[in-house]
């Protein structure tokens, strides 16, 4: 085989190459073969602990899903930002779920996250999305205000949960739930729902960001970053903004449309 055919066959999925290639490749004194082979089973090492990672992350689901059971994970995010809505997702996943790369959705890069977004969405047994407004934000306090979003996201699930695993909060619905500290990087499921929130919150800040282009919704996603301050210093606060949130609570000037 030429050093190309080697590379396109070693490019297949891993594991698809039959060990007596593999020997017959390893025997194979070229470099640029050697080359190719420590690179196939550098990947295949790297796979092998993806894997590992992810049963590692099952092991609160298995439990239910090995008496049929269901079990729902429950994330939020948008908690700590000026403007913009809280939002959670409920998410409920069959146990043959091949979600290997699912983690943390602040790990992860845009571009992943939405391959993941949408292979959660393809998998998933049932999605539930919560949004709470800045509106209630004000009205509740964001922790309570959270908490109400997360038993919307609940509530909305078609399938009703045996169990609920959530990140470091306690959601006001009578189903038993087990509540984690940075469970989005230690569950399955919640990693799943910090995923689909953080998806679905980008994509009602990407709305806002052509409403009110001025902020940089699309790149700060409501969080207090210089360039937002300084344009909320300069053009006042939105109908999005949270009035209990300093310094937006210090500003006194209204945003005016350019139709205004």
């Amino acid at each position: 085989m030429t050093i190309k055919d080697v590379k396109s066959l070693l490019s297949q999925e891993l594991g698809s190459v039959d060990d007596d290639t593999l020997v017959l490749l390893r025997s194979d004194e070229r470099s640029g073969v050697q080359k190719l082979l420590t690179q196939y089973y550098k990947k295949i090492e790297q796979q092998k602990e993806l894997i590992d990672k992810f049963h590692n992350k099952e092991f609160l689901e298995r439990d239910y899903w090995n008496h049929g059971l269901y079990v729902a994970g429950v994330d939020e995010v948008g908690r700590g930002p000026l403007a913009g809505p809280v939002v959670t997702a409920a998410v409920i996943l069959p146990p043959d779920n091949t979600l290997y790369e699912v983690d943390d959705s602040k790990k992860l890069t845009a571009k992943k996250r939405d391959v993941l977004y949408r292979q959660i969405c393809e998998q998933a047994i049932d999605i539930s999305i919560g949004v709470g407004s800045p509106q209630l934000i004000d009205q509740e306090n964001i922790y309570h205000a959270t908490e109400l979003v997360m038993k919307d996201a609940i509530d909305r699930l078609y399938l009703k949960p045996n169990h609920i695993l959530v990140d470091a909060m306690t959601i006001p619905v009578n189903i038993g739930q087990t509540k984690l500290i940075k469970g989005d990087s230690k569950s399955l499921s919640i990693g799943a729902a910090s995923i689909v929130a953080k998806v679905s919150r980008d994509r009602l800040m990407a709305a806002y960001d052509k409403l009110y282009p001025e902020f940089g919704f699309l790149k700060n996603d409501g969080y207090g970053t210089k360039e937002h301050l300084q344009a909320l210093d300069k053009y006042g606060r939105t109908p999005i903004h949270r009035m209990s949130f300093s310094p937006v609570r210090n500003t006194n000037k209204l945003y005016q449309t350019p139709f205004s």
